[in-house]
């Protein structure tokens, strides 16, 4: 039979489980956040730089520093939501494919483009 210490250590082992695991989605929550902040911040460098090529178009001269700070700004955003992609699906399980698809982690195949998964 378990004595009182043996009750409270192992109730205290499940709140420390519990803890953790609150801890874990809680971060994962904050990177699902900042991906979807990034992916607005990208959104809206598109625009602008719709709108410097629709003014261009118009005949306003394109200002080429603004083109490519625009153009750096959404290559580092999205490189950035590669890697916490990469970070969210590794928390996941979920297995990534070399053409970028999510899969479950128990495919066989992935879901995108058919090839077999390690």
């Amino acid at each position: 039979m378990a004595t009182w210490e043996d009750v409270v250590c192992k109730a205290k082992e499940l709140a420390d489980a519990a803890g953790r695991k609150v801890a874990d989605v809680a971060d994962l929550t904050k990177q699902k956040l900042k991906l979807a902040e990034n992916e607005r911040a990208i959104r809206d460098a598109m625009e602008a730089l719709g709108h410097l090529y629709y003014d261009n178009c118009k005949g306003d001269p394109l200002n080429g520093e603004l083109v490519n700070e625009l153009v750096c700004q959404i290559d580092e955003l999205k490189a950035a939501n590669e890697e916490l992609q990469a970070t969210i699906d590794n928390a996941c399980g979920c297995k990534t494919c070399s053409c970028g698809g999510t899969n479950p982690a128990d495919a066989a195949f992935c879901n995108r483009c058919g090839n077999k998964l390690n």
